[in-house]
């Protein structure tokens, strides 16, 4: 991986947007102050390639930006790739990955999220953080992180620096394989258990099917003996069962002619009956007739009447309109005269209210003076309160100043009392003698006691006017709920004042009105003077229908004796129907009594020809057996048999599949034999391809060139004092262990020739050490891998070195500077400065970190 172009923006220091140009140099120093975010920049790459830093999510953006962003274009295998990662305080991460194809525009490669894009960028590099930074950085405070390492953990390192991850993942292939094998081999020993368990049950089954066979074959004669018998008896039963249907046929035939017998002696008793009677209506002849022409002589009658009783109706629906005018005049006047009569009481009930509703306006008017008069006393209560106030002011503040003066006098007497006569008077610095001391002790304490007085002499003052200034508030209130009343009575009043108008009003109204409404009203409907052209039409028609001669009375009279005449003309009409039918019916008769006798004989042949045929189908029938029984045993028998042959199938297909099982046997034991054959062959893969297989001789194919690389460039940085040395095995502590430890230590010998280990250097002899393995593995991997590696990054080391020692590292990267791309090395001594042929300045402002190249 080759940097090519860094692009910085609110991440970290890097507060305003800085970008670097990898191209115009290949050794560069990255110079600064501490602080000034040197090792930001490695931080930048690390983070947009693999979201990794020294700090870590919002901590990353910088104080004053709101998003951090780091746009990191590399050259990898000939191919130009960029990475673009951005974060926002409090979002999640976006995270870009780009190719530039070939022409010129940049492809994306990004993934559905930001971990599967950071997978495919570690896919692209064949590298995670861990081993990228062990390869190629030397971090600050990381660069013995490769040797610091445990033993194991050291070989992980080199595994997947060298690119052996993938003997891992063949291991792992390996073992799922042979896992699935294993499984599979379980599998088929259970198959062959199985089989090899029915296999020892076949002469049993054998002779189950022999046995059930036997039983099949006797059963099935006993079911073909019923079956011939049942056929037989159901032949008989058949026989039987059509004499039953001639019998019933028989039955049927006798019982038709029964009925043709009922049928005409029914008809015969009928018609006996209706010429009995045709005989009976001839004899009333003379009584009908003279009926009958009475209710003709009463029909002609009744028609006279209904033509007058026509043209009546006719003139009274004239006078219907004139009766109906006059009811709806009869109802208004009604109506009125009752509508003022509720107006009239009204009236005199309001007239009744007056005499109370004055008096109550007298009360109300008296009120209100009487309360006027009270709430002018408010102003005074009001100017006493405001006195009794200010004198409570003024009484406080005298004793706010009386309780001072006594404080001070107290403090004075208690000068005097405590001074000596040689200090001489606290008070006026004169000489102080005894009895001087006395007389001001005395003088001062009767000022104190007039002062005391007049304080307690204010004080009970004080609580007096407090009850008076009670006393005023509960007045002025008392009066302000007064001021409440008088509003309130005001509001009375105006509404007694109205009420009154009102009444007044409404009876002087009702008496110029409504009161001669009503006596003109009342004496229209008692002289019926009103409607008069509609009782004059009135009574022209009543004239009329007096001329008309029409009297209702007689009119019903005729039509009753018509309705009771009525039903003469029906028995006229039933007299000459029986005259006609007479000779008829006595013919009829004659001819049904030869029918009937006919039909007698007839009856008795076919009853005597139904029991002949009764009596016969009884003596079939009485033996017959019971076919249902005998048909529900042979279904039984059916159903056994059929069940046998289930049991002798299943017992031959038991028998029949020993066959295959066999046969089944000898592919399963093949297959056993192959597949234990392969799960071998896996499991000796399995270690081939583990860490102390093919990626262990990798390694040790590797460290003797990686040693003699280290120990070129440690013999340069400690003038051929100290050489290293890799063992990748060890002895056990158990001494009765004949084989040995995988391990990767590390040796040191040193300017004495004593071999000691690694962990037991320190300071810059360590950073010697470490320095030389680095840049060993670095060297020998740019070698192995090409492109893979070229890129060289040191962020400590010159420090903790000495003149020479630094001398020494910068003579040792030179020597390794054409097998890399870029190498870049951080430092803060400004007198490496000059020691590199370009460098990266980088300082600290108020804006954030910036960053400028010098070559």
């Amino acid at each position: 991986m080759i940097p090519k172009r860094l692009r910085i923006s609110g991440f970290l220091s890097y507060r305003q947007a800085s970008e670097l140009d990898f191209d115009h140099f290949s050794l560069a120093c990255i110079s600064g102050s501490n602080g000034a975010g040197k090792s930001s920049l490695l931080d930048a790459i690390t983070w947009a390639l693999f979201g990794r830093a020294r700090r870590s999510d919002d901590a990353v953006i910088n104080s004053h930006s709101t998003q951090a962003e780091v746009i990191f274009d590399f050259e990898y295998e000939q191919a130009l790739y960029r990475v673009q990662r951005l974060k926002e305080r409090n979002k999640l991460t976006v995270l870009e990955f780009y190719v530039l194809d070939q022409n010129g525009r940049w492809r994306p490669l990004t993934e559905s999220g930001v971990r599967e894009t950071e997978r495919r960028i570690q896919q692209t590099l064949a590298m995670d953080y861990e081993t990228f930074t062990n390869a190629s950085f030397f971090l600050q405070g990381k660069a013995d992180q490769f040797a610091q390492q445990r033993p194991n953990e050291r070989k992980r390192i080199l595994s997947s620096v060298l690119g052996l991850e993938v003997w891992e993942e063949y291991k792992n292939r390996a073992a799922e394989q042979r896992k699935t094998q294993e499984n599979a081999l379980s599998a088929v020993d259970g198959l062959i258990a199985e089989i090899n368990t029915e296999l020892g049950e076949e002469d049993q089954r054998k002779q189950a099917l022999e046995s059930l066979q036997k039983q099949l074959a006797q059963l099935s004669q006993s079911r073909e003996q019923q079956e011939s018998a049942l056929e037989h008896h159901k032949r008989h039963a058949a026989a039987v069962q059509e004499q039953k249907k001639w019998v019933e046929q028989l039955h049927g035939q006798a019982q038709s002619v029964r009925q043709r017998v009922d049928g005409l002696q029914a008809d015969l008793q009928a018609r006996g009956a209706d010429l009995a009677q045709a005989q009976q209506r001839l004899e009333s002849a003379g009584e009908v007739q003279t009926s009958f022409q009475a209710w003709q002589e009463n029909r002609r009658l009744l028609e006279a009447w209904e033509s007058k009783a026509e043209r009546y109706r006719a003139i009274e629906s004239r006078r219907a309109p004139l009766i109906t005018e006059i009811e709806k005049e009869t109802a208004r006047l009604e109506n009125e005269i009752e509508g003022l009569e509720a107006t009239r009481r009204q009236v005199g009930a309001q007239e009744a209210e007056l005499p109370a509703l004055m008096e109550q306006i007298r009360q109300v008017e008296t009120s209100i003076q009487q309360t006027e008069a009270s709430l002018r006393q408010r102003d005074t209560l009001q100017t006493q309160l405001e006195d009794l106030n200010r004198r409570q002011v003024e009484t406080q503040a005298e004793n706010r100043r009386l309780k001072e003066a006594m404080q001070e006098l107290r403090e004075r007497i208690d000068r005097l009392q405590a001074a000596s006569e040689a200090a001489g008077c606290p008070l006026c610095g004169q000489p102080l003698s005894s009895a001087h001391r006395g007389d001001l002790v005395n003088r001062l304490s009767t000022e104190g006691q007039a002062l005391k007085d007049q304080y307690l002499r204010n004080e009970t003052a004080l609580q007096t006017e407090k009850e008076q200034r009670s006393q005023l508030e509960q007045q002025i209130r008392q009066l302000q709920q007064t001021e409440k009343t008088l509003a309130a009575a005001q509001r009375q009043f105006d509404q007694l004042a109205h009420r009154k108008e009102s009444i007044e009003k409404t009876l002087h109204d009702w008496q110029a009105g409504g009161a001669v409404r009503l006596q003109e009203a009342a004496a229209k409907l008692q002289n019926q003077s009103f409607a008069e052209s509609a009782r004059s039409s009135l009574a022209a028609l009543q004239a009329e229908m007096d001329a008309v001669q029409y009297d209702p009375q007689a009119h019903r009279a005729v039509k009753q004796a018509e309705l009771a005449g009525r039903s003469s003309e029906e028995a006229m009409r039933q007299l000459e129907a029986a005259r006609a039918a007479i000779e008829p019916m006595q013919r009829e008769i004659q001819n049904l009594t030869r029918q009937l006798d006919a039909a007698s004989q007839e009856l008795s042949a076919a009853e005597q020809q139904h029991q002949q045929a009764q009596q016969k189908y009884l003596e079939s029938a009485k033996d017959l057996p019971d076919l249902p029984r005998l048909e529900k045993e042979l279904f039984q028998v059916r159903e056994q048999e059929n069940r046998l042959r289930m049991q002798v199938g299943s017992a031959r297909q038991a028998v029949d599949v020993l066959i295959g099982l066999k046969k089944r046997l000898q592919d399963l034991t093949a297959q056993r034999e192959e597949t234990a054959q392969e799960i071998g062959r896996l499991k000796q893969l399995e270690l081939a391809f583990g860490k102390n297989g093919v990626p262990a001789l990798l390694i040790e194919q590797a460290l003797p060139e990686i040693q003699n690389e280290a120990n070129d460039i440690l013999e340069k940085l400690t003038n051929g004092s100290m050489s290293v040395i890799f063992e990748t095995q060890r002895d056990y502590k158990d001494k009765k262990r004949e084989d040995k430890k995988e391990t990767l230590d590390i040796i040191i010998n040193d300017e004495s020739g004593v071999n000691r280990d690694y962990e037991m250097f320190s300071g810059g002899e360590a950073f010697r050490i470490n320095f030389a393995i680095r840049l060993a593995l670095s060297r020998f991997l740019s070698h192995r891998a090409g492109a893979r590696l070229q890129t060289l990054v040191i962020d400590e080391g010159f420090g903790s070195q000495d003149a020479e020692g630094r001398q020494r590292l910068i003579e040792a990267i030179n020597l390794v500077r054409e097998d890399f791309a870029k190498i870049l090395v951080i430092t803060h001594l400004e007198e490496l400065k000059d020691a590199f042929p370009a460098r990266i300045e980088v300082e600290k402002t108020p804006q954030g970190s910036l960053m400028k190249v010098i070559t």
